[in-house]
């Protein structure tokens, strides 16, 4: 017994000590970590690395760079957009994973199991309280098993495709912002490229005149120190020159700078030459042309303004987070099946299968269920607010965009017009000083005012393109279609130049706001309409007759008449005698009853329905909503052939009464809208209706 004992105490050592040894080993090795910093070679490898990506070979620069070829090689070669490009890339392989989330699980397992002893047990006899005394076992010391399994949940299939859903949202988030973050840079590239002409129109200008007033300051030093003029005068006149040569070299100074920008705006590497394309003098004397109507600008910016549609597609994230959330509430129901494999020698079936379904549910969701609604709709509501929020500074983003550029049209012509008279002033000092009638100093300061002139006024219509831009951006305007042929650098140039040429014609071709607000009244009119054309055909179901009471005194709420019953389908082909005893949506000409301005209530399934729901707001609003009543509208659904009946109030002086009411209707959570009628639509609605007990 003593040999046994030993002989497992040592078993059990020599198992221990090991597992001990190496879980002493890993948490060493874990408290060993700390910082470390790059090493000099591996700084250096990764500046060689982004080096390679930033100085990658470009098309070569054959001929001065224009406009559209700029605009085109910042689109093809800057990083900012390259980023956002990645983004995209990156939200599209999420979404392509997140698609795998759907299926379900199948997980293949293998392994070993091994003990140092047999797993013996005995049996206790329940009647006498005694022991068998027999030791028995089922299980090898060692044993071998394998899984095939199959494990499916219908909840977290959901929730899955509703997660898929939204990284598809993502990806199309992903793609409005990198057109942003291109809208931004052709703004840029076209300041840019403005200013870097105004800047080689001047330089090549520039230096003669620094010359020729570094000569002249060599000779008034000349002529004070030999005493030819007075010291005061010499000195002025020298002053003079120094503040024209400072005012020479702090142009200077402004402008060399823009070509670098124009460069590094088109991915170039850092001083690397290039030449720009002059645009013709009358292009450099005409503005740009805008022939858009503010309206216009306005739908075409709530259409395709980038940040809109990405809160768009927000919304349809928060709707879909939303139905998570109650997802989450739900029961899980879980399907499982596998195939199985145990080596145990004591198992009479060592392969078989196994299925099985299991439900569950956390029933503390039923608790916080009304909060977690209430949570996800406001997130909705959120996004919902941000979204005309931001409607709102974009139609101004509009505005102050066109006025800016207004402004510097104006400017930009009376700039013009100074440039024109200080040219016309230097050439009339230009005559009299070859004639000697103008010293020399006179003459140099006519041309350094010319040259200021004219500085002006390519800086001016520089920033005049930059407002053109702004309006560009402001409204939306891509330079580039949705599909392209190629990417190549001649395609893109002739691309951007189409873009730029006809986006004025594409942004006249929307509907205007005031428009566009009013279409869906214009749809809901042609639905009416197309409903009752429907309703003329004989194959089509026939809306119900019109029954419509007289008019009636207007009486208080507590002696209101009872509501009589709800309105009866008629036959399908009423004699024509009934139709003349009875005719069809005669309107009611009384002064305390007027179809003309109507407040809409909303539709219900019945009339019983829309009378309770009258009931409730008479009784509400009281004696104060004297002389309005109620209208019944029944008819027939074209889809299923069900009949619903529309709650509406009529009988206001004007359109103010009806606001009124529906602002009183509201503040008891009910809906309520204005709606006023023409006289043609009252004559051709023959929508079934009844008056009812006023309030």
């Amino acid at each position: 017994m003593k040999t046994s004992t030993a002989h497992l105490r040592h078993r059990l050592l020599s198992s221990v000590v090991p597992a001990t040894v190496l879980a002493a080993s890993l948490l060493a090795a874990g408290c060993a970590v700390k910082p470390e910093p790059l090493t000099a070679e591996e700084n250096l490898a990764r500046v060689r690395k982004d080096l390679g990506v930033v100085l990658a070979p470009q098309e070569p620069l054959t001929k001065a760079v224009s406009m559209d070829e700029a605009m085109a090689r910042a689109i093809k070669y800057n990083l900012d957009e390259r980023v956002k490009l990645m983004e995209v890339a990156v939200a599209t392989d999420q979404l392509e994973l997140s698609r795998y989330d759907m299926l379900p699980r199948v997980v293949a397992a293998a392994g070993y199991v091994g003990r140092n002893n047999d797993a013996g047990s005995e049996s206790l006899n329940l009647a006498t309280g005694r022991r068998t005394g027999e030791s028995t076992t089922a299980t090898d010391k060692h044993r071998r098993t394998g899984d095939l399994a199959f494990t499916w949940n219908v909840l977290d299939f959901g929730v899955s495709y509703l997660r898929a859903r939204q990284n598809a949202n993502l990806v199309l988030i992903a793609d409005e912002r990198r057109r942003r973050v291109v809208q931004g840079i052709m703004q840029d590239v076209r300041t840019a490229y403005w200013r870097a002409v105004a800047a080689e129109r001047l330089l090549k200008r520039l230096a003669p005149v620094e010359k020729r007033v570094e000569g002249a300051r060599r000779d008034a030093r000349t002529l004070e120190a030999l005493r030819v003029q007075a010291p005061l005068q010499a000195l002025n006149y020298t002053r003079s020159l120094v503040e024209t040569l400072r005012q020479l070299q702090s142009l200077r100074r402004e402008l060399v700078a823009a070509k670098s920008q124009l460069g590094a705006l088109m991915g170039l590497p850092p001083g690397e030459p290039f030449e720009i394309e002059l645009p013709p003098a009358g292009v450099m004397k005409a503005p740009p042309k805008l022939d858009v109507a503010v309206e216009a600008l306005e739908t075409y910016a709530l259409l395709n303004r980038p940040e809109l549609l990405e809160e768009s597609y927000n919304q349809r994230i928060s709707a879909d987070e939303t139905w998570r959330s109650l997802l989450k509430l739900l029961p899980g129901i879980d399907v499982n099946s596998a195939l199985r494999y145990d080596s145990n020698s004591f198992l009479l079936n060592q392969r078989w299968a196994d299925y099985g379904a299991r439900i569950s549910w956390n029933l503390i969701n039923l608790i916080s269920a009304p909060a977690t609604k209430s949570y996800a709709e406001a997130q909705e509501e959120l996004v919902a607010f941000r979204r005309q929020a931001l409607s709102m500074a974009v139609l101004s983003q509009v505005h102050v965009a066109v006025l800016q550029f207004q402004e510097l049209k104006q400017e930009f012509a009376l700039t013009a017009e100074q440039a024109d008279l200080d040219t016309r002033i230097r050439s009339q000092y230009t005559n009299v000083g070859e004639a000697g009638q103008v010293g020399e100093l006179g003459v140099i300061q006519s041309e350094v005012t010319a040259l200021l002139s004219d500085l002006r006024r390519d800086l001016v219509l520089a920033d005049l393109h930059n407002a053109y831009a702004r309006v560009m951006v402001s409204a939306g305007v891509d330079p580039l279609p949705e599909t392209m042929a190629a990417d190549d650098l001649p395609t893109l140039t002739q691309a951007v130049a189409k873009g730029l040429s006809s986006w004025q014609e594409r942004a006249n071709s929307v509907l205007r706001v005031k428009d566009l607000a009013a279409a869906p009244r214009t749809a809901e009119k042609d639905a009416a309409k197309e409903t009752k054309t429907e309703a003329a055909k004989p194959e089509a179901p026939k809306p119900e007759p019109v029954t419509q009471e007289p008019a009636r005194q207007a009486i208080p709420a507590a002696a209101a008449e009872p509501a009589p019953a709800p309105v009866k389908a008629a036959a399908p082909a009423p004699a024509p005698a009934a139709q003349a005893a009875a005719p069809a949506a005669a309107p009611v000409a009384t002064a305390s009853f007027s179809p003309v301005i109507q407040a809409d209530l909303g539709a219900y399934a019945s009339h019983r329905l829309a009378e309770q729901e009258w009931g409730i707001i008479a009784k509400r609003l009281g004696a104060e909503g004297n002389g309005v009543g109620a209208l019944y509208v029944s008819t027939r659904r074209s889809q299923d052939g069900k009949t619903i009946v529309q709650l509406r109030a009529s009988g206001f002086a004007d359109r103010s009464a009806a606001e009124r009411f529906c602002h009183r209707v509201k503040d008891s959570q009910r809906e309520c809208s204005v709606r006023t009628l023409s006289a043609q639509e009252r004559q051709a609605d023959s929508l079934p209706a009844n008056r009812l007990a006023a309030l």
